[in-house]
């Protein structure tokens, strides 16, 4: 009877540490992870994603080429307008110097007033320009007269003040090199005296061949092609 019952109990410890072994955890070893290689469809996807990047850049940069060119059909005035401005502008700038020459000066007597009037001229210049060329209206034919006598008067005091004050550098009476050369001011306002007449000039040049160049920018095709649904239709966006 003994002996039945150790036979009995061996099956039992046997059943136990099966079911300890297979309550353990099995442990595997993480096996390295490898890097998918680029293939050569990715670098071409990258490329081809690089140059739409280029296309859409020159497709930007041609359209707002082009609305520019539009504009200056509707208003070809505009680079008068423009050069004008820039004029003024640096005449305005460099009254600092004409200023420190007429006040270093005590002989030649007109030279603060031309100065004077070529300021007040170049600013009314501006304002007269609007009345010349009105908007979505015909010019102003009396204006656009006055524009070019009001470009006369500001070369004529350019002339005027050149004159004035070179001639007191070779008169015995006026000034004398030393004096010529002790303030840089005379030199640089003479200088810009010239600039000044030579930017009057291009204005008045621009302004008498509007009508030429006019014709020359409608030439150019404005023209936008839009595809939809098939069909192409030719758009252009100038006014009539």
């Amino acid at each position: 009877m003994a002996v039945k019952k150790k036979v009995e109990v061996q099956p039992e410890n046997e059943a136990l540490e099966e079911a300890a072994v297979e309550a353990e955890p099995v442990v595997q070893a993480e096996a390295p992870v490898e890097e998918a290689p680029v293939s050569a469809e990715t670098e071409v996807a990258a490329a081809a994603e690089g140059k739409s990047f280029g296309t859409k850049f020159k497709a930007g940069l041609k359209e707002w080429c082009r609305k520019k060119v539009v504009g200056l059909k509707r208003s070809p005035q505009s680079i008068v307008l423009i050069a004008l401005f820039i004029t003024t502008a640096l005449w305005l700038i460099w009254l600092f110097t004409f200023s420190k020459t007429i006040d270093a000066n005590d002989k030649a007597e007109w030279c603060g007033l031309v100065v004077f009037v070529n300021t007040l001229l170049s600013i009314l210049i501006i304002a007269l320009f609007g009345s010349a060329f009105p908007k979505r209206k015909k010019p102003n034919l009396v204006f656009i007269a006055l524009l070019f006598v009001f470009m006369a008067g500001i070369i004529c005091c350019d002339i005027i003040y050149y004159i004035q004050l070179n001639n007191y550098f070779t008169d015995a009476s006026g000034y004398t090199q030393a004096d010529y050369d002790a303030n840089p001011w005379f030199k640089q306002s003479l200088t810009l005296a010239i600039v000044h007449i030579v930017l009057i000039g291009i204005c008045a040049v621009l302004l008498a061949t509007l009508p030429l160049y006019k014709k020359l920018i409608n030439m150019i095709n404005t023209k936008k092609e839009i595809a939809s649904n098939d069909m192409k239709e030719a758009i252009d966006v100038e006014e009539d």
